[in-house]
């Protein structure tokens, strides 16, 4: 029998497309989970991924578990570039101003490269040495490994997974209250001696920022070392930064009342009721501060609320600072040291307030989208 033939324009069905060579898909493609003996599952791994990424039988695959369950692959390849250091490499030409040396070490520090070249092919002099070697020492395992007539070199020696974010805050803090403390007591001995410190811990306070923000900068480019630091979601990264700056803000604060209170030296009696008053105003800065970053630590929301509430109270305390001091007799270059703490003072306390708020936007990230105080206020 003869074969009939096919429709004049038909064509035949095109081959199915094999599997991982077809489009990429919309969504995630479904695979088959197997077992692999008594009690373990095995998936297969994409065939074009495999080939991308290079990767071959006996090595070493990494995974990311994010908030969701989401599993993020790691090949081996890109753990060991992102294990490689970075080099951030500067030509310059009769380099004289330290400042500009100071800035290329300290920017690049921040943004997280592991090695800094200076080059100038007509010589580096000494100024310029000494100020890169005080750069150094001022940032936390960062140090000078070269130094010629013509470069200099520095590198860190800082493991990022060993300082999580969340810790490097929490240092910062502490030396912070220990900072408001002799500034405290400086005000009620009305000396100045208690501030012998101060320049020290304003160095670490500085130091500290310096490493929270390359930890934030090495945090956008690893996943999986965001996770490692504690970075959990995008706002993570804006929030701890915008923290990280508001206390270094405060010790700039600090350190303004200090160098007013050492201008002072000793206070007349006068003095005596605005310096009792600034102490308490000190005193409640710190307690406002430990408020805040417990909240930021703890997420909660009534840590937060509490801090957020002596919002009122900070500005009426200024308010009878002020008027204290208009009222205060005797010379006018101790009232206007006495006015620049009591405003400084006031700045330090509205950036503790504005870290409580951040700390409450963060709480309500993990809350339900019906809050209910009352049972947050049993949990808590």
């Amino acid at each position: 029998m003869p074969k009939r033939a096919e429709p004049t324009g038909s064509a035949p069905s095109p081959p199915e497309p094999p599997e991982d060579r077809a489009a990429p898909a919309r969504g995630p493609v479904p695979r088959l989970v197997q077992r692999s003996g008594p009690s373990t599952l095995v998936v297969s791994l994409p065939k074009a991924w495999v080939e991308k990424e290079g990767v071959r039988p006996g090595q070493a695959i990494s995974w990311v578990t994010g908030e969701d369950g989401e599993l993020r692959l790691v090949p081996p390849e890109r753990r060991s570039r992102n294990a490689e250091p970075r080099t951030f490499q500067v030509r310059a030409h009769h380099l004289v101003q330290r400042e500009i040396a100071q800035r290329l070490l300290l920017s690049a520090y921040v943004l997280g490269y592991d090695r800094i070249r200076i080059e100038d092919g007509q010589g580096i002099d000494e100024e310029i040495r000494a100020a890169a070697e005080q750069t150094a020492r001022e940032l936390l395992g960062f140090t000078l490994t070269e130094a010629t007539p013509h470069f200099l070199v520095a590198t860190s020696f800082l493991d990022p997974a060993a300082h999580p974010v969340a810790e490097v805050l929490t240092r910062v803090g502490y030396t912070l209250d220990l900072f408001l403390e002799r500034l405290e007591t400086a005000f009620a001995e009305g000396s100045s001696k208690a501030l012998q410190r101060i320049p020290e811990m304003r160095i670490e306070v500085r130091r500290l920022h310096a490493l929270a923000l390359r930890q934030l900068n090495l945090a956008v480019g690893d996943p999986r070392l965001a996770r490692q630091l504690g970075v959990l979601r995008p706002s993570h990264l804006l929030g701890s930064r915008v923290v990280a700056k508001l206390l270094d803000d405060i010790a700039d604060a600090g350190e303004a009342v200090a160098g007013e209170l050492s201008r002072l030296r000793k206070p007349p009696a006068t003095a005596r009721e605005v310096l009792t008053d600034l102490k308490e105003r000190v005193a409640a800065l710190r307690t406002m501060l430990r408020t805040a970053l417990g909240a930021l630590r703890s997420e909660s929301t009534l840590e937060a609320e509490e801090a957020l509430a002596h919002r009122q109270e900070a500005i009426e305390d200024l308010l009878r600072t002020e008027a204290r001091l208009r009222r205060m007799p005797g010379r006018g270059d101790v009232r206007h040291s006495l006015s620049l703490c009591s405003w400084w003072v006031g700045v330090a306390r509205q950036h503790a307030m504005t870290i409580a708020e951040i700390a409450f936007t963060r709480s309500l990230a993990r809350s339900p989208p019906v809050l209910d105080l009352g049972r947050a206020r049993e949990r808590d």
